[in-house]
């Protein structure tokens, strides 16, 4: 039973990466989002000054991460527009999806990403605080620098606590994750949608888990290149500008699939549940067909 659960949530993964080669619209609105992920990482690197006041500094701090929680929400809340937009039988319309994302969907999506703001701000500080690394004064922007602070190679050596507050925050990201169906494709209120998300998580904790999980490990594996290249960087072997450029842009595509395969995996199991219940809330999850948006299996209320 617990591995047809687990064959359940690879289906995910594996439709969410088939599905990519159909419809690659569908990273758009995340990479820009990753536009601004970026932009706030490396202005707190180069240009932030930490006021007088520390409290100050830590709601500054804690701003910028609310901007980065409202950017990805809503460029996920864009993709499931897609997605409702295929299941209806309608043309993708990136304008609609976006009109969408900046309306009344955008007021929903408040309440959720501040308490993942909070949730997130709380492990930077038990980061900052735990970390071993000891810089001295701002760093000078360059591309080389760039990348190895949006690749994370700047943030210390490894650490179980690191890796441990890592799956901590995953797993905080892809409840939330869990959670815009609701929002996108219900209408339902925020803690309503928290709720929805926490629901299908105990219907289906095994489907979740393992998405969880394989969405770690396709992170992992395109990470690898970063891996090498750091690791060649901190042996002394020299990269030009350009090559460190390709670098960021790299970094980009990869964080973007990242958030695109943990949003389609969770929305997808999200679709699924929808199904399950509609047929009777009764056996195993595999027992109603797996949703296909490509073939219009399945029609949004």
């Amino acid at each position: 039973m617990v591995l047809s659960k687990i064959h359940e949530g690879w289906q995910l993964l594996k439709y969410s990466l088939s599905f990519l080669s159909k419809k690659p619209i569908f990273l758009v609105p995340i990479f820009f989002s990753w536009i601004v992920f970026a932009t706030v990482v490396l202005y707190l690197r180069y240009y932030f000054q930490f006021p007088a006041s520390i409290v100050l500094g830590l709601f500054y701090i804690y701003l910028l991460i609310l901007v980065m929680s409202l950017s990805i929400c809503s460029a996920n809340i864009m993709m499931l527009e897609f997605m409702q937009q295929m299941e209806s039988g309608e043309k993708i319309s990136f304008s609609k999806a976006f009109a969408e994302a900046v309306g009344i969907d955008f007021i929903r999506i408040i309440p959720i990403a501040i308490i993942w703001s909070i949730l997130w701000f709380i492990i930077v500080v038990i980061r900052a605080l735990t970390s071993r690394k000891r810089g001295s004064g701002k760093s000078e922007p360059s591309p080389r620098d760039a990348a190895r602070t949006l690749g994370g190679a700047e943030s210390g050596p490894f650490s179980w606590l690191g890796l441990g507050l890592s799956m901590i925050e995953k797993l905080i990201r892809m409840v939330v994750f869990l959670s815009l169906p609701a929002i996108a494709w219900e209408n339902k209120g925020p803690f309503s949608a928290l709720g929805k998300a926490f629901g299908v998580i105990k219907k289906h904790a095994v489907q979740f888990l393992t998405t969880y999980t394989l969405t770690g490990i396709a992170a992992l594996f395109m990470a690898i290149p970063l891996v090498i290249i750091f690791a060649l960087d901190e042996s002394g072997v020299k990269f030009s500008d350009l090559f460190w450029t390709v670098v960021i842009i790299y970094e980009g595509i990869v964080w973007t699939l990242g958030i695109y395969l943990e949003q389609m995996s969770t929305g997808m199991l999200y679709l699924w549940h929808l199904k399950w219940v509609q047929n009777g809330s009764v056996g195993e999850l595999s027992s109603v067909p797996k949703p296909d948006l490509l073939d219009d299996v399945y029609e949004l209320k």
